[in-house]
This record gives structure tokens, sequence and C-alpha cells, in this order.
């Protein structure tokens, strides 16, 4: 389906004398966020209807076609031109005076001429069949009388997001619905207690101010590995005046790495390799950090329970032993995301998820499994970055090293032992169900 995007010759009134389209919002002009949004909801062709004194820049991230066509002072000085481009399909036409989601190009209404809303307002997006739209191509000034000839009023979908820009003040309040928007549910599958309650209400405010500045996703990936790096060199040394700072670093680089991911949804640009950077990123912070507070532990000279005197080196040596198996384990899982076309462990599932959705019944179920259900189900919640590391911040600034040691290696020993077991018993899985599937072909 097409959609001809029409833009009318608006100002937005106390931004230096902008049109409306070029105004920026979350790091992306109307006209940008309208064409990725567009793009995003599956649309094969966007049609752009402009005056020719608005000047619009390509964007790399747009894969489908764009035809552009310029009038002077009213669109019907093209309309020839827009009826050969929109050809025999019906079409979808948005009036851009706003900023728009994705989400507002989501229905695909057949046989009628419809208005989509927001809540109860006309968001200036229209379905309309061919015959209609030629017929009103043809009309004078056929496309700003468009509200008045369309009846029909279909809603738009809860995530929807749509706001007016003509003043300054719209612009300040459709970045704040944008970053409203981002904000994720508290859920096992979602945002962790500490990323909900702490980390995103402050990523969130951080994202809002960088959005429209040249920082990108990846920068802050990478700002985030910086500083978790430096907080496992600092728990390293075994001071713990630094290991106090290295904790607070390290919760500091938990919420940062929130920011990526808002700022490339707020931007709609969501890129396979900033996951898999992010995945990395992520993985080297907990692995380092682990190293690290084995060694800081090894420096502060604490014996090793039930190791006598000068056992303090084994807290070290373990540390390196199950942070090795963890950099197994996590090459594994990559090994796998390769296959898979994904880049992130959120994205991974086992094979029993299927199975539960096919048989929700608990009675079906045997006890076992679902025990072993609900402490996967608890662990999934404890083991959430924002928590573990939270919780080993709180420790150490009480001094309590040896419990946040013991906790962090009980975490990392699932990863580490776990993953290559899970995998190992996935791996035979697949291979059984490889064998049954080729004797029943034969």
């Amino acid at each position: 389906m097409k959609c001809l995007l029409y833009i009318p010759q608006y100002e937005c009134d106390g931004v230096h004398g902008k049109y409306t389209a070029n105004v920026r919002i979350g790091g992306l002009t109307i006209y940008e966020r309208a064409c990725r949004s567009i793009q995003a909801a599956k649309f094969d062709e966007i049609i752009v209807a402009k005056f020719d004194a608005l000047e619009v820049k390509p964007d790399p991230l747009i894969k489908i076609g764009v035809k552009s066509f310029d009038f002077k002072s009213s669109p019907d000085e093209i309309s020839t031109s827009l009826i050969e481009a929109i050809g025999s399909e019906n079409i979808a036409v948005c009036v851009l005076d706003a900023m728009v989601s994705a989400s507002c190009f989501a229905m695909r209404p057949v046989g009628a001429d419809v208005r989509i809303t927001v809540g109860q307002t006309q968001t200036g997006i229209y379905f309309l069949r061919n015959d209609s739209a030629i017929e009103l191509l043809k009309t004078p000034h056929g496309l700003d009388k468009i509200e008045s000839t369309v009846s029909d009023t279909y809603a738009a979908p809860d995530t929807a997001l749509y706001h007016t820009i003509l003043t300054k003040e719209d612009t300040k309040t459709g970045q704040n619905l944008l970053t409203k928007s981002l904000r994720k549910p508290l859920g096992r599958d979602a945002d962790g207690l500490v990323a909900y309650f702490i980390n995103r209400p402050c990523s969130l405010q951080i994202s809002k101010r960088i959005a429209n500045s040249p920082i990108t996703p990846n920068m802050i990936t990478a700002i985030g590995l910086v500083i978790g790096l430096a907080a496992a060199a600092l728990v390293a040394l075994g001071n713990q005046t630094a290991m106090i700072v290295a904790v607070i670093l390290w919760q500091i680089s938990s919420m940062v790495d929130g920011i990526d991911g808002e700022l490339a949804r707020m931007r709609l640009s969501p890129s396979h390799r900033g996951e898999w950077f992010d995945t990395i990123a992520d993985d080297i912070t907990n692995i380092t950090f682990m190293l690290g507070l084995g060694h800081g532990l090894y420096m502060l000279g604490e014996d090793f329970p039930f190791l006598g005197h000068h056992s303090s080196i084994y807290y070290f040596y373990i540390a390196i032993v199950v942070c090795s198996l963890m950099v197994i384990s996590v090459g594994w899982f990559y090994a796998l995301f390769v296959k898979l076309g994904i880049a992130s462990h959120n994205h991974f599932e086992w094979g029993f998820e299927a199975d539960n959705k096919s048989n929700k019944s608990e009675e079906k179920r045997g006890f076992v499994k679902r025990i072993a259900e609900a402490i996967a189900g608890g662990f999934a919640w404890i083991a959430k970055r924002d928590f573990y590391t939270f919780l080993i911040m709180v420790l150490v600034i009480c001094h309590l090293n040896k419990t946040a040691y013991f906790i962090m290696l009980t975490g990392a020993s699932f990863v580490g032992i776990g993953g290559i077991i899970a995998l190992t018993l996935r791996t035979i899985r697949s291979c059984f169900k490889k064998k049954n599937s080729s004797a029943t072909n034969m």
C-alpha cells in the first residue's frame, strides 16, 4: 500500500520561523518521523506532496521508495502527477502537521473511506479507496478539504502517539509524550524492580535532553562500557573507598545501559549491530567486574571461608574459573544468536515457551515442572542486571564485601555452569527432535 504524505505550508510559531515539517522532536524532524513511521507500518511507497520552498533531506534509513512532487501555491498544480503515482491502488493520506507514530498507520480498512483518531483527536490520517482518492485530487483544493469528505472514523491502537505541532509549546508537549511512551512496564520480560522505580526515571530524563543532539545510541553504549570497565578496575584495587566508588560507577553504568535503547526507539532507528554491541558490552562489564571483585577481596587480605589463613587468593582464583565458564557459555549463546538471527538474550527462547502457550492448564503440567518454572521465574527477576547491580552496590557500601562476592559468584555460576548445562540439554533435545523427524519422514 502507498501513502501520500501531504505537507501544507505550515509554520511552527515561536520556533525561529521553521516550517512544521522541519521541527525536530526526539532527534527527528516531523517529516523524518512520519516517513520512518510509514515505513515501520509496512507501506510499500511514500508519495510526498510539498510546497517547493520546503527543503527536506533524504533519510538513509528509509528503504522504501519515496517520490516527491513540489507545488508553489496548491497541490492542485501537481494533481495529475499524484494521480499517476497512486496508480490503481487504495491509498493512505497523511496531512503532516503533527508528530505521529507507526501505530497511527496500522489500520488497513477495505471498502470504506475512513479517518483515524487517537482518543478523540483527529490525526489527519485517512485511508481512501482508489476512486475516492482520484476524485479528491481532481477537486480544487481537494486535499485541504479531505476532512469534510470522509465520514467513517476508526480509532488507532492504544499505543498510537500523535500530537499536533503548531507552536513552541507543542514541541515541548510532544517531546514529553514521546518520552513517556518509552517507559516499559514492570515485568519479567520488561523492566525489573530497580529499573522501573530508579533507573528508568533517571535515564528517560537524560534521553529527553540529549534526543536532539548528535549523540548516537552506540556512543551511549560505549560510554556505559567505559564506566563499567572503570568500575571493574577500581574494585580490583582492594581499597574500601575505591570499591565503594566502583559499585556506584557500576550502578551508573547499569542506568546508562537503558539510554541507548531509549534513544533508538525515540528516533525509530533500531539497529541489529547496535543490539549486538549492547549485548557484548553488558557481558564484558559483568565478567570484568566479577574478576575485579575477586581480585579486590584478595587485595584486602580477607581469608576465604574454611580455608584458613593466607587463603584470600582463592577469591581471585575461583573468580577466574567461573568467569572462564561464563566466557564459554556466552560464546555458545552468541553462536546460537547468529544462527537464529537475533542479537540479545531477551529474544532467545528455550523451547518450553511454546509448550506452555499450547498447554495452559496447570493440571496438565507436572508438579515438578511447575515448581521448576516458578523457581526459574523468580530467578529471572533477581537475575536482571538492574537488580543485582543495585544489590551489590548496597552490600559493598555497607562493607559486606564477602556477601556481595558470593551473591555475584552464585549469579555468575548460573550463567557459566548453568548456561553450559542448559545449552547442552537444548542441543541434545534438538538432536532427538531431528532424529524423530527424519524417522517420521522415512
